[in-house]
């Protein structure tokens, strides 16, 4: 299936098209590996799940909350591209074997080991035995080739994360080359990077992917993007 969307509201386009390759995916289930097919599926679902409340927050015009979610995005993003480079059997299933580690570190910490404590703790150290430290999400955005906008982006909108001192909010209906910037990140780059992960996805497991077009005012022309060229060459210029 080929999909055109055009914006209802500044998020219809991408929640549409992540929900079309979510059916997509879920069609061809049984022909990829659990754990991948597990990943790529939470990490979607955690996308839309932040546009959907991104969407809410541009209604109000709140941009200062849209970018303290715009990072999780990018980190998603990232990380399935990093996922889809190479050797995605093993990243994906090292992916999931991170938030047993986390758990473990959870009952190391309890006040009270119980027997049913120990057994749980000792389980997550069997699985944990083939467990590589996960690289930082720097190292991810150097891996795929994205470390400009790790710099641009992921590092700027996690100044708004963080407690930083500012002596004034600023005022995202002006146009001063920041915010205009901040503004773009929040609108069209976290599509963009959403869309590079879904084309890594349907080049390697063949989906139809879809096409959309991104027309803010920050880019050179309108662009049109499609999360697999090969199926959809003509289908713009047609």
């Amino acid at each position: 299936m080929i999909n055109l969307f055009k914006k209802k509201t500044k998020f219809t386009a991408i929640k549409s098209i992540l929900i079309d390759h979510l059916q997509q995916l879920n069609e061809k289930k049984n022909s990829i590996p659990e754990d991948v097919f597990d990943v790529t599926k939470f990490s979607l679902e955690e996308i839309l799940g932040v546009f959907e409340s991104m969407d809410i927050l541009m209604k109000k015009d709140d941009y200062e909350g849209c970018i303290k979610l715009s990072r999780s995005i990018l980190e998603n993003s990232i990380n399935l591209q990093y996922i889809y480079k190479e050797e995605t059997e093993s990243r994906a299933k090292n992916f999931k074997l991170a938030s047993l580690r986390g758990m473990k570190r959870k009952f190391e910490a309890l006040d009270e080991y119980t027997p049913e404590a120990k057994e749980m703790n000792d389980f997550f150290q069997e699985r944990l035995k083939e467990f590589i430290p996960e690289k930082n999400i720097r190292d991810k955005f150097k891996a795929v080739n994205s470390d400009t906008t790790y710099v641009r982006s992921y590092r700027r909108l996690s100044e708004f994360i963080h407690p930083v001192y500012r002596p004034q909010r600023i005022d995202f209906k002006e146009n001063r080359p920041l915010v205009v910037e901040l503004r773009r990140t929040v609108r069209s780059d976290t599509c963009l990077v959403t869309l590079m992960a879904l084309e890594a996805i349907c080049s390697k497991y063949d989906l139809d992917g879809g096409v959309i077009m991104i027309d803010d005012p920050g880019y050179k022309g309108v662009v049109f993007f499609a999360t697999n060229p090969k199926k959809q060459e003509g289908v713009v210029a047609s």
